[in-house]
């Protein structure tokens, strides 16, 4: 039994391609650059080297596999953004279609149920539409805002003492480890005791408003952390900068401002098998705190 992980050098994929590893399944990783990939998971899996929008790669790599776990990739160039999504849903249509792959976990997100108005999780609607017309059975996860997110703050935390998002700071979200995501998806994808469409909301431990995170990061890094709400405008010509497209910012730019609306909750309720262990203060600790300490030494 082989079981197929994409996005295995990002955030979950790599960390179910090791847990599946220390359980003797055996595995296939889907990678664009193995040189990425932890060494681990190179030793102890099959590497297959392509693209995601490459059906016919993916169509070659997936053959004869029990299950899947699939995510589609973070694509700051694209120059049409939803329109790249869906071919790289197309292409896992095609993928588990041809090869009557049985179990799929599909990686989503906590406001996919909304087929417009936010951005780049609106995408993921259409993906989890495209993947239920082929799949026998497939799980989607829609986990909350992920906590790596603030990693991309290190250097305003450290420079500025602040994290700059375009959010209020008193906006509550489900705010969620990928680790736990990892571990949640690990279990689907070894047990497969699971049949049908579903989906499956990830909470995280509890909804922390971004002032609540602020003061968590002051707490654990010994000095005062501020978050600081800024436009949509200065969001998006930060992406840009950044080497954003037009439409990756402007897509981003609407999820922002659909993650803001009060009118916005998760359709999943929390409950406690969506409810996952690690805090923000573990994150800080375990995550954040070592990076930021090796930028601050670099």
């Amino acid at each position: 039994m082989t079981i197929a992980i994409t996005g295995a050098t990002g955030n979950t994929g790599g960390r179910i391609a090791q847990q599946l590893i220390e359980a003797g399944a055996n595995v296939t990783v889907l990678v664009r650059d193995p040189e990425k990939l932890h060494p681990f998971i190179r030793q102890n899996a099959s590497v297959r080297q392509g693209s995601l929008e490459n059906t016919q790669f993916v169509m070659e790599a997936t053959q004869d596999v029990e299950a899947l776990y699939w995510v589609v990739p973070y694509n700051f160039g694209a120059v049409d953004f939803r329109a790249y999504q869906h071919h790289v849903g197309s292409v896992a249509a095609a993928a588990i279609g041809a090869n009557q792959i049985p179990y799929v976990v599909n990686l989503s997100s906590n406001g996919a149920h909304l087929p417009h108005g936010m951005g780049p999780i609106s995408g993921l609607y259409h993906v989890e539409q495209q993947l239920n017309a082929i799949s026998q059975n497939i799980v989607h996860l829609r986990p909350g805002f992920f906590m790596e997110n603030y990693l991309m703050q290190l250097d305003s935390i450290r420079t500025a003492n602040s994290v700059f998002l375009p959010i209020s700071g008193d906006r509550r979200l489900a705010m969620i480890a990928t680790q736990d995501i990892a571990t949640v998806a690990a279990e689907l994808l070894l047990q497969r005791n699971w049949s049908g469409c579903s989906v499956l909301g990830l909470h995280g431990p509890t909804d922390l408003s971004f002032d609540e995170a602020a003061a968590i990061l002051s707490q654990e890094l010994g000095r005062s952390i501020v978050h600081v709400s800024i436009a949509s405008e200065q969001f998006c010509d930060s992406l840009l900068q950044m080497g954003a497209s037009e439409s990756v910012a402007t897509d981003y730019v609407e999820m922002w401002q659909g993650l803001s609306n009060p009118k916005y909750s998760p359709a999943e309720p929390r409950t406690s098998q969506t409810t996952t262990p690690t805090t923000f203060a573990q994150f800080v600790q375990e995550q954040l705190l070592p990076q930021l300490s090796q930028l601050i030494s670099a």
